[in-house]
């Protein structure tokens, strides 16, 4: 009898450790840029059709809303997605970086070694899962196995820090040629679709980004935001279909990045620091016709509805209180807009711009314009914009999960951004040893 429940021990103890090391099932991730969760949990409201999308409100897991990062911004919250840390831990603190002199313009955190903490498709590249993505900010030169990383919107090939494309002859190698004048979400369908069926990566990240665009030019729940929310319903259901025939077991999750508000004004802060003797500036240096800048002391760094203050030498107390007087004092000016000024203590404390002394947030319908001469306050009727303090309910983004070993229909509520990578992790498990904040529950 020894002898038998011993060999039981043994053969349980053998299946555990085999569960244990057995490889886990798929996981896609697919980030719809700008998509506030309400598009979908209160799709009816707003006439909206989006079978693929509501169908994870009933048959997976979902959030009424994620409350995001300073600045709820694209490349800070990606990478908030990926590593479960604020911006200042990660250091991918907005979009563009900062360019006083504004020498290299649009110049974004498109690299992958600025980050400053381990990814999640780090974590599982060293647990021996391969990896893939289709445009996910701040990729360029990630290891990742098949990768289409992007860069300056256009996907170029001649950077000289290097290829976008890993391996460089990924497209070839999945057939796919370029065609000029192709919309991008359905250029990044059809890669990410080769990408899955041909290399079947364990992890897979995806960015779609037209609905973003077209809430920039014409506000959130605009009829083109709304029919492109459409389209993208019937590409992520494409990419659906592609992943469950690969692996039926395979998790799909749809994450956002920000939400969004519409946008009438424009509050051009360098201008006012311009003329209160902050910034100096020169003449345009063609072809361009703006204005240059020659020397500063504090300049804003802008961020959709947010401006990071920064100044030349943070360690001058005589211009901190002269710039936070200058702030207070347009606080006090309606037509400005401001809804709060951080000072850096409060503003690191929650994660936001290590390098900027203030961050100035905007109210809704308010958003930092970036010229520097002209009026301060400009007319901007009909667009939108995010970057806002997460604490703006309408910039909540989302995260909806469905697939083998997900609850149905469970409601998470309001949860925050960093709880989303080590969420993902113990799906692929691995570990993320930065990530503080514990994962959501997903188990039926």
């Amino acid at each position: 009898m020894r002898t038998l429940r011993a060999l039981a021990l043994c053969i349980t103890l053998l299946a555990t450790l085999t569960a244990a090391g057995q490889k886990p099932a798929p996981l896609v991730i697919i980030s719809l840029d700008g998509m506030r969760p309400d598009y979908i949990t209160h799709a009816d409201e707003h006439g909206i059709k989006a079978p693929t999308l509501r169908s994870f409100l009933t048959e997976g897991t979902y959030a009424e809303g994620v409350t995001g990062v300073i600045p709820t911004i694209t490349y800070a919250s990606h990478t908030t997605i990926i590593t479960g840390v604020w911006p200042t831990e990660h250091g991918i603190y907005t979009n563009v970086t900062f360019d006083p002199f504004r020498q290299h313009p649009n110049q974004w955190y498109f690299y992958a070694n600025a980050i400053k903490v381990e990814t999640l498709y780090q974590a599982a590249d060293k647990a021996g899962l391969k990896t893939g993505a289709v445009a996910w900010p701040v990729s360029i030169g990630a290891p990742i196995d098949y990768n289409i990383a992007e860069f300056a919107q256009s996907e170029q090939t001649d950077n000289p820090d290097g290829s976008p494309y890993n391996p460089p002859d990924i497209l070839a190698q999945l057939g796919i040629e370029k065609i000029p004048g192709e919309d991008a979400d359905v250029r990044r369908t059809r890669q990410a679709i080769g990408i899955i069926t041909r290399f079947k990566p364990t992890l897979m990240l995806i960015h779609l980004v037209n609905l973003d665009h077209d809430e920039h030019s014409h506000g959130p729940f605009s009829p083109q935001a709304d029919a492109t929310l459409e389209t993208l319903d019937s590409q992520v259901a494409e990419i659906i279909r592609a992943a469950l025939s690969v692996d039926p077991a395979t998790r799909i999750a749809i994450v956002s990045d920000h939400g969004f508000v519409p946008v009438d004004h424009h509050v051009n802060l360098n201008a006012l620091f311009a003329q209160e003797g902050l910034i100096q500036t020169g003449a345009p240096k063609p072809p361009s016709k703006a204005l240059t800048v020659t020397s500063w002391t504090a300049q804003a760094w802008p961020s959709g509805g947010v401006a990071a203050i920064v100044l030349k030498d943070p360690n001058d107390k005589a211009m901190l209180a002269k710039v936070k007087a200058l702030l207070d004092k347009a606080k006090a000016n309606p037509e400005y807009g401001i809804a709060a000024i951080l000072d850096a203590e409060e503003l690191h404390k929650r994660g936001g711009f290590a390098t900027a002394s203030f961050l100035v947030d905007f109210k809704d319908g308010y958003a930092i314009g970036n010229k520097l001469a002209g009026p301060i306050v400009e007319d901007a009727s009909g667009t939108g914009t995010h970057g806002y303090l997460p604490s703006h309910p309408d910039l909540r983004s989302t995260f909806m999960i469905k697939g083998k070993g997900i609850a149905a229909g469970r409601d998470l509520h309001i949860i925050d951004m960093r709880q989303l990578a080590p969420t993902f992790a113990n799906l692929l498990h691995v570990t993320l040893p930065a990530a503080k904040i514990q994962p959501v529950n997903l188990k039926p």
